[in-house]
């Protein structure tokens, strides 16, 4: 379980999370956490979560997102919204600058749990190369996190998340393991 001040780092995507508020601190209301984003590191797919907003405030560095079809670039100090159900991803460009920034999940959901979750795949060598998991993997937690990746229909990927996240369970891929997180 996510515990303020404790620290997990994902070094396929180079990202690090301080949690600052965490689910249970706030009632669930929202998630806050500091984050580092690690020169060229990058999130390797657009994806959306369509129950939460996810707001970045910059700190330092710079940090550029895809929002929709859109890109920002965000300085120190800046902060931007992103809406319920749309599509982004994000990255930072610097080749020598780590990226810091507060984010906040609103409402929390069980967020801190997948985060925990992916960067414990990711350091387990349990992605690829670029830290994004199996495809299997991805459909046996889609449903679980509600956190999905832009394209499909949202319903056909919760309808992909039930009958092909019950056969990676069969093929032994799991929604949550135990060693990565505590909830």
């Amino acid at each position: 379980m996510a515990t303020k001040g404790q620290s997990i780092s994902n070094t396929k995507t180079g990202e690090k999370i301080i949690w600052v508020q965490t689910a249970k601190d706030s009632n669930g209301e929202k998630l806050v956490f500091d984050f580092s984003v690690a020169p060229k590191g990058k999130l390797p797919v657009v994806h959306f979560h369509p129950n939460q907003t996810e707001t970045f405030e910059l700190k330092s560095g710079v940090f550029h997102l895809k929002i929709g079809k859109e890109i920002k670039h965000l300085k120190a100090g800046e902060k931007i919204t992103i809406d319920k159900g749309v599509p982004h991803q994000w990255w930072n460009p610097s080749d020598s600058q780590t990226a810091e920034m507060l984010v906040t999940f609103e409402p929390a959901l069980n967020t801190e749990t997948f985060l925990e979750q992916f960067f414990g795949l990711g350091n387990d060598n349990k992605t690829k190369a670029n830290g994004t998991p199996a495809f299997l993997q991805i459909m046996a937690m889609a449903n679980e996190y509600e956190i999905y990746v832009a394209g499909p229909p949202l319903p056909i990927q919760k309808v992909m998340g039930i009958i092909l996240g019950a056969l990676a369970r069969i093929m032994g891929y799991k929604k949550f393991y135990k060693q990565y997180s505590q909830s």
